[in-house]
């Protein structure tokens, strides 16, 4: 899965530690939290990922905060949902599930791939509540129709229909939020990025498998460095020696880059 995932790159001191759920039956959570202190640095997976995906970091970063991973509904351990995984939706269950476990602001929110469109929805809907964003090889609202209209028709067909087919054969949930992409992406074209908060931009130029090219991965840096232009909070690190699942490959990476959001957070 991980390694298929990677085709998703352009398309678009410890005090307590314990797995948990949300009170609601009808929208059990499942959940890890792990280390004390604020601000609060919550994890948010990609397409179709589980909480496991961050044990490594979390480990790290809670020896010195309090940390979150969640699956969410209908993913990993979380119980199965019928409501349709939009961006308001999966930004809505977030926010209930912090209140109702009493998770206090503010938060540092950790997002990977599909989770950048989370963190950043999260934080344009509940401004007050977040102090930062690290945004781990995130998606990108223009990512995967800039690279479309460079293709031949037959060359855009394929891959369309690559992505497609993929995701045809995943349990229902993953289908469930890959259907939404397109719905995610319009919404996330109309919130700008943020300019008062600082930023972490972790970005993966490494060339993934065929189909794509060299040139896709051009057009990949100039949207994230548009995404940073003007924005003196915001900062890109780039590696070009993993791929998309940047926090397996080279996880200190990330690990110093929340640790120095957290100390920026807390010398404000």
């Amino acid at each position: 899965m991980k390694i298929k995932h990677s085709f998703l790159i352009l398309f678009c001191s410890i005090v307590f530690s314990c797995f948990s759920q949300t009170n609601r039956k009808e929208n059990t959570i499942n959940f890890k939290i792990k280390g004390t202190g604020s601000p609060v640095v919550v994890f948010e997976s990609g397409l179709g990922e589980n909480l496991e995906g961050w044990k490594q970091v979390q480990d790290s970063i809670s020896k010195i905060t309090t940390t979150i991973s969640y699956d969410r509904l209908g993913l990993g351990k979380s119980s199965k949902t019928e409501k349709a995984r939009t961006i308001d939706n999966l930004v809505t269950e977030l926010n209930s599930f912090l209140e109702d476990n009493k998770i206090k602001e503010p938060y540092i929110l950790v997002g990977h791939s599909l989770g950048g469109f989370i963190v950043r929805k999260f934080q344009n809907s509940y401004p007050e509540k977040v102090k930062g964003l690290v945004l781990v090889d995130p998606s990108h609202e223009k990512l995967m129709e800039s690279i479309l209209a460079t293709k031949s028709k037959e060359e855009a067909k394929m891959m369309t229909n690559g992505m497609n087919g993929f995701y045809a054969n995943q349990p229902i949930a993953i289908q469930n939020e890959f259907k939404e992409l397109p719905n995610m992406q319009k919404e996330l074209k109309t919130i700008d990025f943020p300019k008062d908060i600082p930023i972490t931009l972790l970005a993966s130029y490494q060339v993934p498998p065929p189909p794509f090219k060299p040139e896709d991965v051009k057009i990949k840096k100039e949207l994230f460095n548009n995404w940073i232009e003007d924005r003196p909070k915001a900062k890109l690190i780039s590696t070009v020696k993993s791929g998309h699942y940047i926090h397996y490959s080279e996880p200190t990476i990330v690990i110093n880059a929340i640790i120095e959001m957290i100390k920026n957070v807390k010398n404000k």
